[in-house]
């Protein structure tokens, strides 16, 4: 986890957590990128991956690229002032998937994903903000931050920009990173980061941001998909002298009352956010890994041998796994869905959403080696994850 130094965990989830920035010198100290920047130029040249090249060529005048890119493209980059930066590479290289470890303080399903950059000396991505929580590592190099808490609204935006950059910004906070050194910033708090030399690497660790409007249409789906809200709307006892044209209040205030009676149902609310909570956008739902095929899939016997024998088993980095206990059941949400469990225990579903990977200790402790109800579910869930690689075998 990382070092808060000399505040606790607690007081910054209760004091700092959306709702102020927190400076932590040395959060992750000797920290080494596992990517460098040339493998990172590697990997923009890739269709699949999605990156982007910033370069500021004004005081408010910025260009935005988008990859893939070619090596053309580097060799006609100014010599500074220009910033690469790719998107999900938790999902791309293991290594960096690694580094969430260190975040677990806070739900792993909050998470967005993992954005790395590189910057040549003034490279930037200009002054902004954010709808999202996020912890800006320095990976590698200096970066000079500054942050304000004015101005950040919708309206302070740079014209004829490809980028929503804040056209006002009072600088209130103004820091100097080196690696190891992490800013946590909170929604729509203005920053500025600025390279200070051409070895600059900042890891963004992106958190989700639910917008009312997607929770609400999310959950008239899951209404729909379960088919569990056909409750009838009931008219209010009507007057003898209505108006036929008239909503009257009595009215609305009859459909609001059934709506709020399944917003009401905590079992089913907590059901619906479950999935909500783990489903994957419309990019990670491309980069999900090809489920074996039938004759890759060996018999179960086979799968409980080789987990006797296998170093473990790890998610794969797209997948996104979540628990809940509804109604004294605990339901597992993989990917969006309510998985079906095989009857396996509720404490090796919690380790399965809790744990990036079980080692072979734990998989002989969930049952790889005996026989009873609970451990042929433990193993009939694993079995069925590994079919589709949403679990592998560590190499």
């Amino acid at each position: 986890m990382i070092q808060f130094n000399d505040l606790d965990l607690q007081t910054f989830l209760s004091e700092f957590w959306q709702k102020k920035p927190l400076v932590i010198r040395g959060g992750l100290p000797n920290f080494e990128s596992p990517v460098s920047a040339e493998e990172l130029g590697g990997l923009s040249l890739e269709p699949e991956v999605e990156s982007r090249i910033v370069i500021q060529k004004g005081e408010q005048d910025y260009q935005l690229l988008t990859g893939p890119f070619e090596q053309a493209t580097y060799e006609a980059l100014p010599d500074s002032h220009w910033t690469l930066l790719i998107q999900g590479m938790d999902r791309l290289v293991p290594e960096v998937t690694d580094v969430l470890n260190d975040f677990d303080f806070l739900p792993r399903w909050r998470i967005d994903d993992i954005m790395v950059s590189y910057a040549t000396k003034g490279g930037n991505v200009g002054p902004h903000f954010d709808h999202y929580d996020v912890f800006l590592l320095q990976a590698a190099g200096k970066r000079q931050w500054t942050l304000t808490s004015q101005d950040c609204t919708e309206d302070n935006y740079i014209q004829g920009v490809d980028l929503r950059l804040m056209k006002t910004f009072k600088v209130e906070e103004d820091y100097t990173f080196e690696t190891g050194d992490i800013l946590y910033i909170p929604p729509k708090w203005g920053h500025h980061g600025v390279a200070l030399d051409d070895e600059c690497m900042t890891y963004s660790i992106g958190y989700r941001t639910y917008r009312g409007q997607e929770l609400w249409d999310s959950f008239g789906d899951h209404l729909s998909e379960m088919g569990t809200f056909k409750s009838l709307y009931q008219d209010p006892n009507w007057s003898a002298n209505l108006n036929p044209g008239e909503i009257t209040d009595s009215a609305a205030e009859q459909a609001q009352t059934l709506l709020q009676s399944v917003l009401e149902d905590k079992a089913l609310m907590k059901t619906w956010f479950g999935r909500f909570a783990t489903q994957l956008d419309q990019v990670a739902a491309q980069q999900l890994p090809e489920p074996l095929t039938e004759e890759e899939t060996p018999d179960i016997e086979d799968f409980m041998g080789a987990l006797q024998s296998e170093v473990g088993l790890i998610k794969d980095p797209v997948c996104r796994f979540a628990y809940s206990i509804v109604n004294q059941q605990t339901l597992l949400y993989v990917n969006g869905a309510i998985w079906e469990t095989f009857g396996a225990s509720d404490s090796f579903m919690a380790k399965l959403a809790n744990q990036s990977y079980l080692t072979q200790a734990e998989l002989l402790e969930c049952g790889a080696d005996k026989a009873s109800p609970e451990s042929e579910g433990n193993i009939k869930l694993l079995f069925d994850l590994w079919k589709l690689q949403y679990l592998v075998f560590i190499e």
